[in-house]
């Protein structure tokens, strides 16, 4: 059986909220969709997969919905490995598929995925760590900067690349004249971080952020060590202030990263996070929470993820 988990709130589904019965007639008898209204309501679909789980479970939605269904498959299987993840897009941000080469829609794959079940043949697929953040699941984590964009991303009405971009040009010409907006987007995060046990010089920083995939948004490869090692996740502890990093934007749009004058670039396996401020936002897969006391960051299970291409 194939379970297809469809967010109805992602923006493709509020567009077109026919996804769901087109991917049931996709299905057949071969599998089920899942759309739960809910963070509740995922959480106790999920628990019925355990006892016999499905030979595959699809994902449509962005980068949060994944993750959000992530979370909740962890939980309910615990230390028992997932079925194979199938990444089917469809969301505002989907940086875990185009960092994983996942490009390809979401009928043909899932249609693929049908033709393989019924041959009795497995899926193709690629192995790639997630992290643990917390009681959250996620590849990409980010506070300070990181999440400060988000937040004035998610302020407005409208979200997509055309906001995104907006909002870059908005804070360019910030910058010039030294603005509120600039100053609120760049406000540094103040704490103490612990990378393998061993304390950073830094209490303040620009950002800092971890992930097992290296894009960000917007085809910026920040994290681009995360290729490196893939029993560990990259660390990005940036120090430099704004009109220096500047400078980095067409290195880490192009794979090469922030200079290593500006930002502590390395892999690890933990990362302890503690703020000086409660409240101090941060971001899972484009997710925004709120950090209220230290926040541990450790390697979460290793996850098959089906590659369409073969």
């Amino acid at each position: 059986m194939i379970a297809a988990f469809v967010n109805p709130h992602s923006r493709a589904n509020r567009k077109n909220p026919l996804w769901a019965k087109r991917f049931a007639r996709v299905l057949g008898t071969s599998g089920r969709v899942i759309a739960a209204p809910s963070l509740a309501m995922l959480d106790e679909e999920v628990r019925t997969l355990v006892a016999t789980p499905p030979r595959v479970i699809a994902v449509h939605g962005g980068d949060g919905t994944l993750h959000q269904t992530l979370t909740a498959l962890v939980r309910a299987f615990g230390d028992r490995p997932l079925p194979p993840i199938a990444i089917l897009g469809g969301g505002t941000m989907n940086v875990v598929a185009s960092s994983l080469g996942v490009r390809v829609p979401a009928v043909p794959f899932l249609t693929r995925l049908v033709e393989l079940y019924r041959a009795g043949l497995p899926p193709a697929v690629i192995y790639r760590h997630c992290m643990r953040v917390g009681d959250h699941v996620g590849f990409v984590f980010g506070n300070g900067l990181l999440a400060n964009f988000l937040v004035e991303y998610y302020a407005g009405h409208q979200y997509g690349p055309a906001r995104a971009l907006w909002l870059l040009a908005r804070l360019f010409l910030s910058m010039l004249v030294g603005g509120p907006f600039v100053r609120r987007v760049f406000k540094r995060f103040k704490g103490a971080i612990i990378i393998d046990g061993q304390p950073l010089e830094f209490s303040s920083l620009m950002a800092v952020g971890a992930g097992t995939v290296r894009e960000v948004g917007l085809g910026f490869k920040l994290f681009h060590r995360a290729d490196d090692d893939l029993d560990r996740f990259a660390v990005l502890a940036i120090h430099a202030g704004a009109r220096a990093l500047v400078s980095d934007l067409m290195a880490v749009r192009t794979g090469r990263g922030i200079s290593p004058t500006h930002a502590l670039s390395t892999a690890a396996c933990d990362l302890e996070i503690r703020p000086l401020e409660r409240d101090t936002p941060y971001t899972i897969d484009g997710d925004i929470y709120r950090a209220q006391d230290s926040l541990l960051i450790t390697l979460g299970p290793k996850l098959a993820i089906v590659d369409p291409h073969h």
